[in-house]
C-alpha cells in the first residue's frame, strides 16, 4: 500500500499579515470585560459616588428653583430695586453650587482611591504571578502598549467615580440656572472641575500600578496603596498638629490633591496656605516615579518572556 501526499490542500500564503492596530485598547477591553464579571464589587464601589453626586444635583437643583427669585426681604435692599435683588439672590446662588463642587471634590478624592486601589492594584503583579505576561508579549505586544492597556484600564474605573459625578452636577448646575448663568459666570469651575478630576485619576492610578509592579500579589499590593497615600496623609497631619505648621501636611498625597482642588476651582475657602505649584510639583512626581517603577518592572517581564 503506497501512502500518498495530497499537497493541494495546503497553500503558502500570499501576502502578509496586517498589524494589529492599537492592541493597547483590546487589553483594555479584556480586562474591562473580566473586571465587569464580579457584580459585587462594581455595585459597592460605583454606588455610593452615584449617589452622592445625585444628591448633590439635588441640592443644586434645589438652589436654583427653590430659591430662584427669592431677593431680600427688605424693600430697596440688595441692589437697585427688585432687578437688583434678583440680581443679588442669583450671585449668592451661584456661590453656593460652586461650594457644592468643591465639596464634592473632597469625597470623590475617597471615592477614586477605593476605585482604583481595588481594581489596578493586582494589574501588573496578577500577570506576572499566572504568568500572563509570557502570553501578552508573544502576541507580540510592546512594554509600551502593555502598560496603556493597564493604565486605560484603572483609569476607565478612577473616572466613572469622578469624572462622571461632577459631569452630572455641572450639567444640573447650567441647565438650573436661569438662562444658563451658570455657564457664562461659572466656566472655570466646570473647567477646574474636570480638570481636577482627570488630574486625581492620574495620580492615584499611577501610583497603584506602581505599587503593584513591586508587590507579588493582589492583596499585598491593595494594602501598600492604601498604606502608602493614607500613610502620608496620617504623617503629615501629625507633624502639622504637632508642629503648629499646616505645610507639613504637604506630605500628605490626599491632602496634596485637595490643595489643587482649591485652587483649580478657585475655593471661596482653603485652609490651606502653601503654594499650590508645590502640591502639583509633588503629585506629578509621585506619578511619574510610579510610570518609572512600572517601566523597570516591565523590562524584566521582557527579558523573561
Amino acid at each position: 500500500m503506497t501512502a500518498t501526499t495530497h499537497t493541494e490542500i495546503y497553500r503558502r500564503l500570499k501576502g502578509a499579515l496586517s498589524p494589529v492596530r492599537f492592541p493597547a485598547v483590546h487589553l483594555w477591553r479584556a480586562r474591562m470585560q473580566v473586571a465587569f464579571k464580579r457584580k459585587l464589587p462594581l455595585f459597592l464601589l460605583f454606588v455610593p459616588p452615584w449617589i452622592s453626586g445625585i444628591v448633590f444635583s439635588f441640592v443644586v437643583y434645589s438652589k436654583f428653583t427653590l430659591e430662584q427669585g427669592l431677593g431680600s426681604p427688605i424693600p430697596g435692599m440688595g441692589g437697585a430695586g427688585p432687578a437688583g435683588s434678583m440680581a443679588g439672590a442669583l450671585a449668592g446662588q451661584l456661590i453656593q453650587v460652586h461650594d457644592q463642587i468643591v465639596i464634592f471634590t473632597y469625597v470623590s478624592r475617597v471615592f477614586a482611591l477605593l476605585a482604583i486601589a481595588w481594581f489596578g492594584a493586582g494589574l501588573v503583579c496578577e500577570d506576572q504571578r499566572a504568568g500572563a505576561h509570557l502570553l501578552y508579549f508573544a502576541r507580540p505586544l510592546s512594554s509600551l502598549d502593555y502598560f496603556f492597556g493597564h493604565f486605560l484600564t484603572i483609569a476607565s474605573f478612577g473616572a466613572m467615580v469622578t469624572v462622571g459625578p461632577v459631569l452630572l452636577i455641572g450639567l444640573v448646575a447650567i441647565f438650573s440656572s436661569p438662562d444658563y448663568a451658570f455657564l457664562f459666570e461659572k466656566w472655570d469651575v466646570l473647567l477646574g472641575a474636570l480638570g481636577y478630576a482627570s488630574l486625581n485619576v492620574l495620580v492615584l492610578s499611577m501610583i497603584a500600578l506602581g505599587i503593584s509592579s513591586l508587590a507579588s500579589r493582589k492583596s499585598y499590593a491593595l494594602a501598600g496603596v492604601f498604606a502608602f497615600i493614607l500613610g502620608s496623609d496620617s504623617l503629615g497631619a501629625m507633624l502639622a498638629g504637632t508642629q503648629g505648621d499646616r505645610d507639613w501636611s504637604m506630605l500628605g498625597v490626599l491632602m496634596n490633591l485637595r490643595r489643587l482642588a482649591d485652587w483649580m476651582m478657585s475655593a471661596n475657602q482653603s485652609r490651606f496656605e502653601w503654594n499650590p505649584w508645590y502640591s502639583l510639583a509633588i503629585v506629578l512626581g509621585l506619578a511619574a516615579l510610579g510610570g518609572w517603577l512600572v517601566a523597570r518592572r516591565l523590562r524584566r517581564l521582557e527579558v523573561v518572556a
